[in-house]
């Protein structure tokens, strides 16, 4: 029997997600707040999912709860998740309350599809225990909320329940290693024998020995600490994974026991492989028939909130997800970019400009990201929009780019007006998770200027 306070709170904030969709809203994150402040202990008394799968980590979350519901919808499963709200805890009760009864006594779809912002674990695992939970790594994040992996690392595994399988990448030595008692299901991403090592990155989370705090080696470094190590001094090294995978002309073959499939990338970037891996990992250790999933997952694309590119007239547009405060994140863009010389680039750089002093204010995490990748000829342009354009151009001095390559403007939208359209052909907004609408906004000036100034 349910207490009558969660059973009042369950049902208002039902209705209200009702009201909210009726007026034409998403209701993904403001129920769950009627909800805790109607009944501050709301999680511990919502029922258990038949299936929940939960997935965490630093980057990748949210691709891979696509990814995993799509697959699970399109062979069908009844679902929820919360892939088009909140990953923290308004969100994830929105979800569940969108997966039980009406009077929340329990729950009513076959599986339940969580992506969980590792700061809020220990408010929802050990009440939603997850029956698997994907890491997909972890490192330094938002100076704000988690600018130090090992602290991460240990609320995760405070929080985790013990019963819970993990599925964790072989190539993070430190989320691949997380609460060791639990059962796992490891992949890894094998190295060809021409692939780059990228050891110029200003970020590398794990240097010393876990066990015996000596200087670890990296057999292969794929960027940051992502790839294979191993301490001089003692037993400690990179996980064995249980599945294996390749990258060969744009597919992803993958080795699980005597079967081998090829499925298509979601992207160029090894963060994209990574992602799809994971989800492989998943059904396997769900047990369907990877031969079934490899024809799913080779429908689906990654999300355009994450990556989305038009091209008008010879000139592509890129509007590429950095997430908010993230030196890794952004880093890895930065990486990307730097990569792509075939192309003269300009960047648009709105990432967090925001004039809110908690969640802008502090611009350290400038002083972690490899601004020095875009220090290279064939990007002309790197233009800053919104309150933190002087930051920037501080830090863009201190990385020795030339001055002359850097414009700005206080108005996010206004970058649009100083792309050089005669020198560049390849244009890259790169926005955090809060200014979607203004990126979408900058692109539809800058078509709208292709079109009027580019000849075809």
């Amino acid at each position: 029997m349910k207490p009558i306070r969660y059973t009042f709170a369950f049902v208002v904030s039902r209705l209200t997600i009702i009201a909210l969709r009726i007026l034409g809203r998403n209701g993904t994150h403001f129920p769950g707040v009627v909800a805790m402040r109607l009944c501050p202990d709301f999680v511990k008394h919502l029922p258990q999912p038949k299936k929940l799968i939960a997935i965490t980590g630093t980057n990748g979350k949210t691709t891979v709860t696509n990814l995993v519901s799509d697959v699970l919808r399109n062979a069908g499963y009844t679902l929820s998740n919360n892939a088009m709200g909140s990953n923290i805890q308004e969100g994830i009760i929105v979800t569940a309350i969108l997966a039980s009864s009406f009077f929340g006594n329990k729950s009513v779809v076959d599986v339940v599809v969580l992506e969980v912002d590792e700061r809020i674990s220990p408010r929802i695992y050990p009440y939603l225990k997850p029956d698997i939970l994907i890491v997909t790594n972890l490192f330094r994040d938002s100076y704000r909320r988690n600018a130090h992996v090992e602290f991460i690392q240990m609320m995760l595994e405070q929080a985790i329940p013990s019963h819970t399988k993990l599925v964790v990448n072989a190539d993070d030595p430190i989320s691949s290693f997380i609460c060791p008692g639990n059962s796992r299901v490891s992949f890894s991403l094998k190295a060809l024998e021409d692939e780059e090592q990228i050891k110029d990155s200003r970020i590398v989370d794990l240097i010393y020995c876990p066990k015996c705090q000596s200087e670890l080696v990296y057999d292969f470094q794929r960027y940051h600490h992502i790839g294979q190590v191993h301490c001089p001094n003692c037993d400690f090294k990179s996980m064995k994974s249980d599945l294996e995978a390749v990258v060969i002309n744009q597919k992803l073959s993958v080795q699980n026991k005597d079967q081998n499939l090829s499925f298509d990338v979601l992207g160029d970037n090894p963060t994209d492989h990574y992602n799809l891996l994971a989800s492989i990992a998943l059904f396997n250790v769900l047990g369907f028939d990877l031969k079934a999933i490899q024809t799913e997952l080779n429908k689906l694309k990654i999300v355009k909130t994450r990556f989305d590119q038009v091209e008008i007239k010879g000139k592509q547009i890129t509007i590429m997800m950095t997430k908010d405060q993230n030196p890794i994140a952004t880093s890895r863009i930065f990486d990307y970019i730097r990569h792509q010389s075939d192309r003269k680039s300009a960047l648009i750089l709105i990432n967090e400009n925001s004039e809110h002093h908690t969640l802008s204010e502090n611009n350290a995490w400038y002083y972690d990201t490899d601004f020095e990748y875009l220090n290279k000829p064939h990007v002309l342009q790197i233009i800053g929009g919104g309150h933190r354009i002087l930051d920037l151009k501080v830090k863009i001095a201190l990385t020795g780019i030339p001055l002359d390559r850097y414009q700005a403007s206080w108005s996010e939208l206004d970058t649009a007006k100083l792309v050089d359209l005669n020198v560049v052909d390849a244009i890259y907004i790169l926005n955090g998770t809060k200014n979607i609408p203004e990126a979408k906004l900058i692109r539809k000036h800058l078509i709208e200027r292709i079109e009027a100034e580019v000849q075809a």
